[in-house]
């Protein structure tokens, strides 16, 4: 008895079993051809501003590095405590900084009281607050921002005026520009002592500790 042949099974190629290019849409916003994202992708306007903060704290995390490897505690503006090669690097920044500060803004103003002239890095007084100026300019126009802001606005209102109205309330560049020539103020004016005598006797009454009240008159009291 004859059995029947057992019906071969249709063979089909594997790649029949792979859907169709097409079958799969791509996800929203991305090309199928290439994978990119395109215009209109979700969160694709946001891009540019993530790269932007992302450069911020790249630059952030740069500086922090160098000061806290190259710099005292104090910072990379504190002149007291930088070593020589330091205060060099601060000094030919400060220089750009009032050259620029003095020709592009302070000449234009008619009041030559309001200048800084050419021996300002002679007024210890004035090199603190011009190099405190010159940070806070640092901070409001090198942030890496496409973002409008009132930073650059606020350097003007909040650093620029008040440091200039400080040097002409306090005269503190007055005799040089009336002389055309440098005049040191400095010897005329009182100087402190750090850790004077009478301040350590001071500290150490301040301090000290107060002896505790004897047993009689804890109970006088009670």
């Amino acid at each position: 008895m004859s059995e029947d042949p057992i019906p071969e099974e249709d063979s089909m190629p594997d790649e029949a079993w792979l859907p169709p290019e097409d079958a799969a849409a791509a996800p929203a916003g991305v090309d199928a051809r290439t994978g990119e994202l395109t215009n209109d992708a979700p969160g694709v306007e946001a891009i540019p501003d993530l790269l932007d903060r992302m450069d911020s704290v790249e630059e952030l995390a740069a500086s922090l590095f160098e000061e806290l490897t190259s710099y005292p505690s104090g910072g990379p503006w504190f002149w007291e405590e930088l070593n020589p090669e330091q205060r060099k690097e601060l000094w030919a920044e400060l220089d750009g900084f009032v050259v620029w500060l003095q020709n592009r803004i302070l000449r234009h103003w008619s009041n030559s009281a309001g200048w800084i002239p050419a021996c300002w890095y002679r007024h210890p007084d004035a090199v603190e607050m011009l190099t405190a100026l010159m940070v806070a300019h640092k901070a409001a126009y090198r942030a890496k921002s496409k973002k409008p802001s009132f930073e650059l606005s606020e350097w003007f209102s909040r650093a620029l005026w008040p440091t200039m109205e400080t040097f002409t309330q306090r005269l503190t560049f007055k005799n040089c520009m009336d002389n055309q020539g440098h005049y040191d103020a400095t010897g005329s004016g009182l100087e402190l002592a750090a850790e004077s005598p009478d301040f350590a006797a001071f500290v150490d009454e301040e301090t000290a500790e107060s002896a505790p009240e004897s047993a009689e008159t804890v109970s006088a009291d009670a």
